[in-house]
């Protein structure tokens, strides 16, 4: 489905992005089966050759993009796999920026003392439910792991006096855990050591949804194939045993905990209700409460990918607005190409964005 809503675009300073979110390197150490780009549909395991950011390029990037401070977020493959991921957070660091990054935990312990120096505000480790189910999904062994580096950093932390990095967890809500999360959150793990949580339902498009976004492209930007966006094809049918109560119920009681004990709280969607939830894991996300009408980020932030293509759309990497390796980002934030994809998005949402969780939230955060 495809909204075509006329709407002004918001009246922001152009000159350069406030958020930037930056793909450092396409390599992953796990395979985690319901990731978009190395899991079971994953484009990237049919790459010959992976891609990184180099450290030139990301050190252009912060220094051109600093006069405004803008909010940084990386991610990969696994960001602590890049070579440079301690010169990157310091470059970030001396530029007056802030910053956030996922990662599976794995390397965690053996950066521990580098993200001390450089810390980030704050690190999403992701984990999705108590040992085995964890496991399950994302390999063997990686639940010990992330929870060891996990207790380094907040003891380094402790013993630093210093707040950060803030820890958190994120969980992808996915078929395989969907009913263990107060297990988790409440036994598996220690939530009282934990500065913030997030829980988001498992990201996804139709096969409908990617010839859509696929036509469009070719129509609207010349752009052939959608190679990339073709790793969030899911089948909702998946989905159709999921209890959305039961899911809607756990939820509501992390969150009350975690409101209680002063912990921020992140859901995407942001209304976890047994309604929206139904929906959303029925591919209904035109009748769920808070969603975009317009997106804003193609005027407020930009992403580039580990092959230096610009992009405006998290993860949805198939059309190219300029690539870093060939010119600054100023150049391709104020160019044409971001121009015409600007004018398409006043009018039009794409048949992808509900697999954006951002589309879930009805202003933008930064958190």
């Amino acid at each position: 489905m495809q909204n075509n809503l006329a709407v002004e675009a918001p009246k922001l300073d152009l000159s350069l992005p406030k958020w930037v979110f930056l793909q450092l390197l396409e390599s992953c150490n796990l395979r985690c089966r319901m990731c978009y780009e190395w899991g079971e549909n994953g484009p990237y395991r049919e790459y010959k050759i992976l891609n990184q950011l180099s450290i030139d390029v990301i050190r252009d990037i912060i220094k051109t993009c600093q006069p405004v401070q803008p909010y940084y977020e990386l991610y990969g493959g696994e960001p602590l796999l890049h070579p440079q991921i301690g010169e990157v957070l310091q470059a970030i660091h001396e530029a007056g920026s802030k910053v956030h990054f996922p990662t599976n935990g794995t390397l965690l312990e053996k950066h521990a003392e580098m993200l001390i120096k450089y810390p980030p505000e704050r690190i999403w480790v992701s984990l999705d439910g108590p040992e085995e189910i964890n496991d399950e999904q994302r390999g063997k062994g990686v639940f010990k792991k992330a929870i060891r580096g996990i207790n380094k950093l907040l003891a380094l932390r402790e013993k630093t006096g210093s707040p950060y990095p803030q820890i958190g967890i994120s969980t992808v809500v996915t078929p395989t855990n969907y009913r263990h999360l107060e297990r988790f959150f409440f036994e598996a793990v220690d939530i009282s050591k934990l500065d913030c949580v997030s829980l988001e339902l498992q990201a996804y498009i139709t096969e409908q949804n990617h010839e859509q976004y696929s036509g469009i492209l070719r129509k609207e930007f010349g752009v052939e194939k959608a190679p990339l966006s073709k790793g969030f094809v899911c089948d909702p049918a998946i989905f159709a045993d999921i209890d959305a109560a039961l899911i809607a119920k756990q939820i509501q009681n992390i969150t009350d905990y975690c409101n209680i004990n002063n912990k921020y709280i992140n859901t995407y969607p942001k209304v976890m209700s047994e309604d929206n939830i139904r929906k959303y894991f029925s591919a209904d996300w035109f009748s769920m409460t808070n969603i975009k009408k317009r997106c804003p980020f193609p005027w407020i932030s930009t992403e580039i990918n580990a092959r230096g293509d610009v992009t405006s759309c998290h993860a949805f990497y198939d059309l190219t607005l300029g690539n870093v390796n060939e010119e600054s980002i100023a150049d391709i934030w104020k160019g044409e190409k971001y121009k015409q994809y600007r004018r398409y998005l006043r009018k039009h949402l794409l048949p992808i964005c509900q697999g954006c969780c951002l589309f879930y939230n009805e202003k933008p955060q930064m958190v």
